[in-house]
């Protein structure tokens, strides 16, 4: 957990900005596909958005298994990497895009797709060594085969807590009404605006 604390405080000063609220999720999601025969991939972390008395907010879910086996590195790596998320998100509800409800038929498309929704990182953090550490780590989703092993032998070897799940399942969905009624953190919207003008050709 200590490594996680200081990938959070890592990413908020590189960033400038605050981490969304995030917690450790006990039971680990593993994506699977009948197009895809004995693959599987492991959902290591990801963007939440949940809504409680009729407020929208976003939050960032790690798994124990992340936590529990994660090098420090990796661990930072994935923080940096679902807080380009995160932003992304608050960009595109900050404009009433609510997401579609296209599907990924296999977990190669469903990987693509979580590629499409990032903010660029080098535009996001001022330190570069973070920007060359998401970079390395997430090469077409999390590249860490040591994390693999350890997962598979000592996570889902173990019997621990498992949930399958399609790769659909990992989409947002979210009413319209939710959407206009959201409040952001004034920030990440300032920083947005800023990331969209570097973006624009």
């Amino acid at each position: 957990m200590s490594y996680l604390a200081g990938a959070v405080d890592r990413v908020e000063k590189a960033s400038s900005l605050s981490y969304p609220p995030y917690y450790v999720e006990p039971v680990l999601p593993v994506a699977h596909t009948p197009a895809e025969y004995g693959q599987m991939g492991v959902l290591f972390a990801r963007v939440v958005p949940t809504t409680a008395a009729g407020s929208l907010s976003i939050l960032v879910q790690f798994t124990a298994a992340l936590v529990a086996f994660g090098t420090k590195s990796t661990i930072e790596a994935v923080a940096a990497h679902e807080f380009t998320h995160y932003v992304d998100l608050v960009r595109r509800l900050s404009r009433t895009n609510v997401l579609s409800e296209e599907k990924s038929a296999t977990l190669y498309e469903s990987s693509y797709a979580d590629d499409e929704r990032l903010v660029p990182a080098r535009l996001l953090f001022a330190e570069k060594s973070l920007t060359g550490l998401v970079s390395r780590k997430f090469k077409g989703g999390l590249s860490d085969p040591a994390l693999n092993k350890k997962v598979s032998d000592l996570w889902v070897g173990k019997s621990l807590p498992v949930r399958w799940v399609n790769p659909e399942e990992n989409m947002i969905r979210l009413g319209i009404e939710q959407v206009a009624s959201a409040k952001f953190d004034p920030r990440v919207l300032a920083k947005v605006q800023e990331i969209q003008k570097k973006m624009k050709p």
